[in-house]
């Protein structure tokens, strides 16, 4: 009875971000393989991904009552006893932390897996927090998007079976084809919301420095993802508008053409200061786009296993600037085989079908 049982996957919601859309990605792919997957949400008006989820995936949802999500509980601890699941993952720290305490109060056995997808510098280190960060020692198996980031895990988790499982990519990423003309606009992109810690500051300032140092026209960088407005996002408004960068720096907003803008794009730009593994990073690898990365997370790892681009230091703007100066003077040589690479190194690591032998894996031991 149990092999034949379903696998529960829990998040919070069908919304936008790079957890959720890798969620419905795992649930598709599992149903491909032959399993009975269910999903469980608590922020049901969130629905962006729910689009592309495969119909044959059971959805169960519940609305999130107070801030303690008691009724989120009530309502695992329901569906553990009612479905029988063999095995559950679950991605985020909060819908994590729900599971983890339903599971106390089922009788039998369910392998849990925890999917680490946050940042440990983004961390609340609140005493609650750690109490809350503490309950994933009830799960068998955690796993990290990030290589530097498992590392850590399995120090904190000395017991548990800590596994690196990189993001998976859509395949319409894997579609893009290579395009050298990219190289005749050399137009620079970035994919990420403008919260503060998305270094949107940084690239401004890297481009002044552009201006003040070097004699070739400034470069023009388009960034696309949601604006969300701050005292330090007005201050780089005003910034770019002093020094005449506005046309050099320009906010699109959110987009859903990623893959094409990405095929167009010459170099794809990631300064945040903060990140466990970027998404949009390896979207870019895999359209064959090189990459400009801060010196966080797993980007030097990644720069080193796949000659893909460039790193630069996220304290000092003046590298970004070298770094823009010295990509303007690549040839059409040096570019092909930058996107070679970024296409190779993407293929190897990020198709969806390893990444889900992984999840297959543990779900089902």
């Amino acid at each position: 009875m149990k092999e034949n049982s379903p696998i529960l996957l829990v998040i919070d919601h069908f919304g936008s971000g790079g957890a959720q859309r890798q969620i419905v990605n795992i649930a598709n792919g599992l149903v491909e393989a032959g399993e009975d997957v269910h999903i469980f949400i608590y922020y049901p008006e969130f629905t962006h991904h729910r689009a592309n989820l495969d119909n044959r995936v059971m959805v169960h949802e519940t609305v999130k009552s107070n801030k303690f999500g008691f009724s989120v509980v009530f309502k695992l601890i329901g569906l553990l006893y009612k479905f029988n699941y063999k095995s559950a993952l679950v991605f985020l720290n909060t819908p994590a932390f729900y599971l983890e305490l339903a599971s106390l109060f089922y009788v039998k056995k369910i392998t849990l897996t925890y999917s680490e997808r946050t940042s440990l510098e983004l961390m609340p280190t609140s005493f609650l927090s750690k109490i809350r960060y503490k309950f994933h020692g009830v799960c068998k198996n955690i796993t990290s998007n990030s290589i530097v980031q498992s590392e850590k895990l399995k120090l904190v988790h000395v017991n548990k079976n800590v596994v690196y499982i990189p993001n998976a990519m859509p395949k319409p990423f894997f579609d893009i084809k290579i395009n050298p003309k990219a190289i005749e606009k050399r137009i620079f992109t970035v994919v990420a919301h403008t919260t503060p810690f998305k270094n949107f500051r940084y690239v401004a300032e890297a481009l002044v420095l552009y201006k003040t140092s070097f004699s070739s026209p400034v470069p023009k960088i388009y960034w696309y993802g949601r604006i969300i407005k701050s005292n330090e996002f007005d201050l780089v408004e005003r910034l770019l508008q002093e020094h005449d960068l506005i046309d050099n720096l320009v906010f699109y907003g959110a987009a859903e053409n990623i893959p094409l803008i990405l095929e167009n794009s010459f170099m794809l730009i990631h300064p945040s200061k903060f990140e466990s593994s970027s998404n949009s990073v390896a979207e870019a690898l895999a359209t064959g786009t090189p990459t400009i990365l801060g010196n966080i997370s797993d980007h030097e790892i990644i720069l080193k296993d796949s000659s893909a681009g460039f790193l630069v230091d996220l304290e000092k703007p003046i590298e970004l600037s070298r770094c823009l100066e010295a990509a303007t003077k690549i040839n059409a040589i040096e570019y092909k085989q930058l996107c070679e690479n970024a296409k190779y190194y993407a293929t190897e690591n990020f198709k969806s079908e390893s990444v889900l032998k992984k999840y297959i894996k543990l779900l089902n031991d």
